[in-house]
């Protein structure tokens, strides 16, 4: 249809259609069987084997994008070097639980960003939004990656060239086609009737287990899926994100933008001049319990800072880019955050304080990493708005949250944690904060993971002090050398599947297995135990 004095439609060409590639699906399926013998009977545990499948696909998808011509961006290789790094975290230390949820985290978030990025340069220079449709967009495609590769694969070129070998070859791709339909269905029946599997069994004559088939087939389709969502983003995509780019020229004045960060500017004034004496004191003011001034304080402090940092990036993005560069935009700018350091002195003093009362714990060390994250990205948003450079701090920033992390890994929580706390009672520290020595928890420090188990067994005379806890129930609870040791040989002293071999266990075994063997039967640490013993 066209409307009147329109020119005349003119016919268009059709778009191509999508090029047929067998190379696609092939590496994903590669990648997918490859997972699956680095991690198939090794009970769900990761250490060398997510390292070797990490750097196989990083080696993969960068050899192939050059192979067709694409070479690597550097953003793309810097998170999947990244990947790597996260990978052989998991090789050389065992997070403690809280911790190794957020490396795995990291770890998801560098590939699926790293893959969408890896042909389209420019993420370092994207927004907060850009990148966040990037990375939104990866896990899009992990759900119809898979779909497309099949689409594209040539499934023509299966059929038989000649006329005469037609009907064997029409045969023989019926029998390739027929090979997962079996294998999906005839675990299923089987599972159904226990009677048709020893029949099925007795006529393959096959000693098949098949619930562990049906738990291998599902395990290799979930790899499959994942890696041609990967390779999909990584070596096919059109775009890195499916979202359209966001708005790159605001439009509020000054007054609009400027009225609103004075307001919080003098709200934050305000806020830190009442800080300042407590920063000076260094002690708990009175009145107050640790609870609410420390531990929910913190978390408060550092949610005003994290949100501060996102109000900044809004009122640059919506800011025209004449206010942008007035002196008066940048004062304001400098207005919120310069009290804004008083805060974050505020939140340090109130970890230090809860560290001096009750010593580390794996919170209080994240606690620490999170702020450290925080200042540091505070410190580079003031960097880009004063330079007018403000599209360039998401990118770094999200460097910045990836090294934090992984340094913290690598100081090796669990064992830190362990030292201090069992230091501390071996010291009696005591100060204002706390006047009775502090006595480790043994249930507390086995909960930490295998990082801890060398310090444990170092300091069983320490741990075990059987001195009466009562419990819930009135009766004395207590922690035995005997115990104690064997809880540890029972988690660290077996074998570990060599796939899944990593540094901490390894020296948590060589730790359990130098304990000595209790005896006689001895009866488990209690997990309800987590009070501190009395002398």
């Amino acid at each position: 249809m066209t409307l009147p004095g329109a020119p005349a439609e003119v016919p268009q060409a059709p778009s191509p259609a999508a090029p047929r590639l067998a190379w696609p699906l092939l590496t994903a399926a590669g990648l997918a069987l490859a997972a699956l013998l680095l991690t198939e009977g090794a009970g769900g545990a990761f250490g060398l084997n997510l390292a070797v499948w990490t750097a196989l696909y990083l080696g993969v998808v960068t050899w192939r994008a050059r192979r067709e011509g694409q070479p690597p961006s550097r953003e793309g290789v810097t998170l999947l070097a990244l990947a790597a790094l996260f990978s052989v975290a998991f090789t050389l230390w065992a997070p403690t639980p809280d911790l190794a949820f957020l490396n795995m985290l990291a770890l998801v978030l560098c590939l699926g960003l790293g893959s969408a990025a890896l042909r389209f340069p420019g993420l370092a220079r994207a927004g907060v939004l850009d990148g966040l449709g990037a990375a939104l967009s990866s896990g899009i495609h992990v759900i119809y990656g898979l779909a497309v590769l099949l689409d594209r694969f040539p499934w023509a070129h299966l059929k038989p060239a000649s006329a005469a070998p037609r009907t064997w070859g029409r045969v023989g791709v019926g029998a390739l086609l027929s090979v997962p339909l079996l294998a999906v269905f005839a675990p299923l029946l089987a599972g159904a009737d226990e009677s048709f599997a020893h029949a099925l069994n007795a006529l393959l004559h096959l000693d098949v287990n098949l619930d562990r088939s049906i738990s291998t087939l599902g395990h290799l389709i979930g790899w499959l899926i994942l890696t041609g969502g990967l390779v999909y983003g990584a070596l096919l995509a059109a775009r890195p994100s499916l979202l359209p780019p966001a708005p790159g020229q605001g439009r509020l004045g000054l007054i609009e933008t400027g009225v609103p960060l004075g307001a919080l500017a003098l709200l934050f004034t305000a806020f830190a001049a009442r800080q300042l004496p407590l920063l000076l004191g260094g002690t708990l003011p009175d009145g107050q319990t640790y609870a609410a001034f420390i531990r929910e304080g913190f978390g408060q402090l550092m949610t005003v800072a994290l949100l501060t940092a996102a109000v900044l990036r809004v009122a640059y993005a919506l800011s025209t880019p004449e206010s942008r560069r007035r002196a008066a935009f940048h004062a304001l700018n400098a207005a919120v955050l310069l009290p804004l350091t008083v805060i974050l002195a505020s939140a340090a003093q109130r970890w230090v304080l809860y560290t001096q009362a009750y010593g580390l714990s794996e919170t209080r060390v994240l606690g620490a990493a999170f702020l450290v994250w925080v200042t540091l990205t505070l410190a580079w948003l003031a960097v880009t708005l004063w330079r007018d450079q403000a599209p360039r701090f998401a990118y770094p920033a999200l460097l910045l949250g990836l090294g934090t992390l992984l340094v913290t890994t690598a100081l090796n929580p669990a064992g830190l944690i362990a030292r201090v706390n069992i230091t501390r009672e071996l010291s009696g520290v005591t100060n204002a904060q706390r006047r009775a020595p502090q006595q480790a928890n043994a249930a507390d420090l086995l909960a930490l993971g295998p990082g801890a188990a060398p310090v444990i067994a170092a300091h069983l005379d320490v741990l075990t002090d059987c001195a009466p806890n009562p419990g819930a129930s009135g009766v004395p609870e207590c922690i035995g050398a005997s115990a104690l040791s064997a809880s540890l040989r029972d988690s660290y002293a077996g074998e570990r599947d060599p796939r899944a071999w990593t540094l901490a266990h390894a020296r948590a075994r060589q730790a359990a297995l130098g304990l000595p063997v209790p005896p006689d039967p001895v009866t488990r640490p209690p997990e309800d135990v987590s009070g501190p013993r009395e002398r």
